[in-house]
């Protein structure tokens, strides 16, 4: 110690960064070293995530299968068949029997790209297959087959195929739907071609990909590895997922597995060891030379640029303890540059401007519980007008009927509805039904006005009358047509209304014999640029409800033309009824 005060500053500056670079050098090795393990590990999980997403994908395929399955024992053509087979039959009579049963099973065997064939046997042992021909080793298990799909009593049993690897069976009793009897009418197999569905498997999933093997708790019965002899790893393992290291024949392998939740089955992956990390070791050796170099960089100008790094950071921490202390000022933190890219400069403004977010969504937080406050004050204002309303009509409809004057009491009946419709925030969606019902009333209020000079039919094909659409939508449009129709003119005025279905679709019209419309003045109706006589809802706000509610296709279409009316088409999709 005595000997290095008496050294030069120089050559003490030198030793201490020496010795601190050292220190620094050795821990952050240490480090590396940790992290590459931690790196290590990571690559193991996802190989075990590689694998559940491939399990993912071939019990995928098993499902559609199984669905195929399930529609066979549920296809009606197939049920009248299976009854009729039990009963004495003419020779034609069975032929057309089988033929009808064959020709279905050919629709299904073709309808998914694994099913190798598809075989039933009813309950006479009588065989309809389409597709490969049943194996003998098959024929041989049709007992016990039969007996694997009573236990599941019309559910769907997998059954492994013994010495055949690449192929997997389906097995689903048929029973009798006739009067809800259940009778066993035959059962169905499929031969699923599990070897393609893991051979289309996706190849880029990287090195965490490798060979697929299945089992089912003692032995297995599928695997596209060369190393056959997996049978001697963790079959049994009491662990849902998991993975290991395993020498066989002095080679290491990474072995990862799943089990099925879909089936007691267990999915396994054998990838080779040094295959799957030469990379990473690679890489462990050219980082250790480049930081080596950089240790002797560092060495001569650390200082400096420790210097350079430290104060701006310094300048950070400090504006952030301000922040952290409630003080979301940033004036004593200066703003870098934007030419300055460098990381602390990229931080320094980022940092600068998430503080000013967070001073401008305080402000607006506070103005937004202003206007909540306010909403709900004139919310709890508007319960009272409506009900006061509602009485005073039913007041005037009283004193009408006891007055003998049913016009009187008609015209509040319907306004009185109009309006229960106009202020009802329970629901923004109606029936065509329902809304039919509203221009109704609609109607006979401008009737007694209008009298004879309003002419109006209302037809509604009763298999759309349970449509949603949006609340509000025909209303306005008759008030248009009764505006632009009915009002500029002495003419009667007659409007139509209709809809019905028409494929997929459902549609409404709205249709009046008034002035129509010229070019010009339709093509800016269109556009939204007219501005309406009056203060209700607009075409193109009616257009825009309708799309946001069922999507672009759908909405509003005006056609008119100069002294022949104008015809308003709303397109919708066919639903049976609101959600």
């Amino acid at each position: 110690m005595n000997r290095l005060q008496h050294l030069k500053i120089k050559d003490q500056l030198f030793i201490l960064i020496s010795f601190i670079m050292a220190v620094s050098l050795i821990l952050i090795l240490s480090g590396v070293q940790y992290t590459f393990r931690v790196y290590d590990q990571q690559i193991y999980r996802k190989s075990s995530q590689v694998l559940m997403m491939s399990s993912k994908s071939i019990e995928d395929e098993l499902k559609k299968i199984e669905d195929v399955s399930y529609q066979i024992t549920t296809d009606q053509n197939i049920q009248t068949n299976l009854l009729k087979a039990g009963q004495d039959q003419n020779k034609y009579d069975r032929y057309k029997i089988k033929r009808d049963i064959w020709d279905k099973l050919s629709e299904y065997t073709g309808s998914k790209r694994y099913i190798k064939s598809i075989h039933l046997f009813d309950a006479y042992q009588t065989e309809y297959s389409a597709g490969a021909s049943l194996t003998e080793a098959l024929k041989r298990q049709i007992d016990r087959l039969i007996e694997k799909a009573a236990e599941r009593k019309g559910g769907n049993a997998w059954v492994t195929m013994p010495g055949v690897n690449g192929e997997l069976l389906s097995a689903r009793q048929i029973r009798s739907y006739h009067h809800l009897n259940f009778d066993h009418l035959g059962i169905v197999l499929i031969v699923a071609d599990l070897k393609s569905i893991v051979g289309d498997l996706p190849q880029d999933w990287g090195e965490g990909a490798g060979k697929i093997a299945m089992s089912d708790g003692t032995k297995l019965f599928f695997s596209e590895s060369p190393l056959k002899k997996m049978d001697a790893l963790r079959l049994s393992s009491a662990d849902q997922n998991g993975y290991d290291i395993v020498n066989k024949n002095g080679r290491r392998f990474f072995v990862s597995y799943v089990k099925s939740s879909y089936e007691n089955w267990t999915y396994w992956s054998l990838i080779p060891f040094d295959a799957m990390f030469s990379k990473i070791t690679a890489m462990k050796s050219i980082f250790i030379s480049l930081f080596i170099l950089f240790f002797f960089t560092a060495v001569l100008f650390g200082r400096k640029m420790a210097r350079g790094m430290t104060s701006p950071i310094e300048k950070l921490v400090a504006a952030m303890k301000n922040v952290q202390n409630g003080d979301f000022k940033t004036e004593p933190l200066p703003k870098a540059p934007p030419e300055r890219q460098d990381e602390v400069s990229v931080l320094n403004r980022a940092f600068i401007t998430m503080v000013e977010r967070i001073n401008q969504l305080i402000a607006e937080n506070y103005e937004k519980q202003l206007m909540i406050k306010e909403t709900e004050f004139k919310a709890l204002q508007a319960q009272i007008n409506p009900h006061f309303l509602y009485n005073t009509l039913e007041s005037i409809n009283w004193l009408a009927k006891m007055n003998r004057q049913p016009q009187i009491s008609k015209m509040t009946e319907s306004l009185g509805f109009l309006l229960r419709n106009a202020v009802n925030m329970k629901s923004d969606v109606l029936t065509i039904e329902e809304e039919a019902d509203i221009v109704l009333h609609y109607f006979t209020i401008q009737q007694f006005r209008f009298a004879e000079r309003l002419v109006y039919e209302v037809e509604i094909d009763p298999i759309v009358k349970m449509c949603p659409v949006p609340k509000m939508i025909l209303q306005p449009l008759a008030e248009n047509a009764i505006t632009y129709c009915l009002e500029p003119v002495l003419d009667p005025c007659r409007i139509s209304i209709k809809a019905w279905k028409s494929g997929g679709f459902a549609y409404l019209t709205v249709k009046d014999n008034g002035p129509g419309m010229d070019e010009d003045f339709l093509d800016k109706a269109k556009k939204g640029l007219v501005q309406t006589r009056g203060k209700g809802i607009g075409l193109q706000n009616i257009d825009e409800r309708m799309k946001l509610m069922f999507g672009g296709g759908y909405g509003l279409h005006i056609s008119s033309q100069k002294n022949k009316g104008t015809e308003i088409t709303i397109k919708i999709p066919f639903q049976s009824g609101v959600s």
